[in-house]
């Protein structure tokens, strides 16, 4: 149907709202028109984007490896804040219901943001890097793996 090129390799898509977004290795977050491919915006960050967004209530969520976690205007590509981490992000964000976004990161953290200015609720840490995605379970505890061989169950 149609193909979108950017200037490096790119990362797992979501779609949301007849939008593709997508971050790629040039640094860019990408958002694309799912029907057409045509082009509504891009947002450069400091480093290559490794981690998949993630989409909620019209701000799209990221990390980069210029150790930042963004939001953005999911319609304009806008910054709305972002994060500064202590290393790389490649983990992809989980959003909570409530009002939280959480992401880990290669200081060997899981943090856990406010969804609306980006403040940190708490952060926890782990005995290696953090790249894998968080997950909220239904008993309300999030669950992240670290380079340590551990799996974590932590409260919110």
């Amino acid at each position: 149907k149609w193909k979108f090129k950017t200037g490096d390799s790119v990362n797992s898509p979501i779609v949301s709202d007849g939008v593709v977004y997508f971050g790629s290795r040039d640094n860019y977050l990408y958002a694309l028109n799912a029907k057409t491919g045509e082009e509504k915006w891009k947002f450069k960050t400091g480093d290559e984007i490794w981690s998949s967004p993630a989409v909620s209530e019209g701000v799209v969520y990221f990390g980069s490896m210029d150790n930042h976690h963004y939001a953005l205007d999911a319609k304009t590509g806008e910054e709305k804040w972002k994060f500064k981490t202590g290393s790389f992000v490649l983990s992809s964000p989980e959003i909570g219901l409530d009002g939280t976004v959480y992401v880990g990161s290669n200081d060997n953290n899981i943090y856990a943001l406010d969804e609306k200015r980006g403040e940190l609720k708490w952060k926890y840490t782990t005995g290696n890097i953090v790249h894998t995605t968080p997950m909220i379970g239904l008993n309300g505890l999030i669950y992240i793996t670290s380079l340590d061989k551990k799996l974590y169950a932590i409260c919110q």
